[in-house]
Parts: structure tokens; C-alpha cells; sequence
């Protein structure tokens, strides 16, 4: 079966079915939204590909974010909202022109996946 721009239907299943988005299922219960969580694993797997003098902080734009996660523009300032109040990911701008980096607070991140595995432990027993 051919497609009508001239490729086959399995080259286009396949451009359709890129690379899967993944994200800890873990961190939707920290962060109470599956944006926030998808958003904050991306931004884990950036962190871990960092040179230890870059002290943690990453630079993506918008587009970035989009292409890696599927994220709108408006789900990713809600998710970043999320991911500030919570402390799990720090914002600063710097540069001419601005751009906006990121750092992951992962002591943060650890307690509250403590906290949330010590609850159900408790509500368990």
C-alpha cells in the first residue's frame, strides 16, 4: 500500500512513531501533575548528559522543550510553575540576548519521593 505523497505506509507509520516521550511515573505523585512530571524527567535526562562545570544549569527554549516532551507552550509554563513552587527546578535568565536556564534541584526531588514512599508505607500497615 503506497501513501498518496509518494512514500509507503510503513514509512510513514514509522516518521509518525519517532523516538517515545518517557517520564518517571514516580514523580507524577511528587509533583501532582503528569506535565509537571514529564517536564521535570526531561529536564533529568539533560541534567545527566552536563559536564560537572556547567554546576547543574541548562539552557532549552521553547521549542526545545516541545520537540523533547509535546509540551504546548501554555503546559509548559503551567509545568514549570508547578516544578518552581514545589522547589524541584530552579529558573534564572542571563545573557544578551536572555535566555532562560534551568537547574534541577534533585535533593529536593529525593525528599519528596521519601516523603511520599514513607506515607504509603504508613497507610499499608
Amino acid at each position: 500500500m503506497q501513501s498518496t505523497h509518494g512514500g509507503s505506509t510503513t514509512d510513514l507509520v514509522m516518521a509518525v512513531f519517532d523516538i517515545p516521550v518517557t517520564f518517571h511515573r514516580s514523580l507524577v505523585g511528587v509533583t501532582g501533575s503528569v506535565t509537571a512530571a514529564l517536564m521535570l524527567s526531561q529536564a533529568i535526562a539533560w541534567t545527566e548528559t552536563l559536564t560537572p562545570d556547567e554546576g547543574g544549569w541548562f539552557t532549552k527554549s521553547q521549542d526545545d522543550w516541545a520537540d523533547a516532551t509535546g509540551l504546548s507552550r501554555w503546559e509548559q509554563e503551567t509545568a514549570r510553575r508547578v516544578l518552581r513552587d514545589a522547589d524541584f527546578m530552579e529558573e534564572r535568565k542571563s545573557g544578551l540576548p536572555a535566555k532562560l536556564w534551568f537547574r534541577v534541584r534533585q535533593a529536593q526531588i529525593w525528599k519528596a519521593l521519601h516523603a511520599v514512599s514513607q506515607s504509603t508505607a504508613e497507610r499499608r500497615t
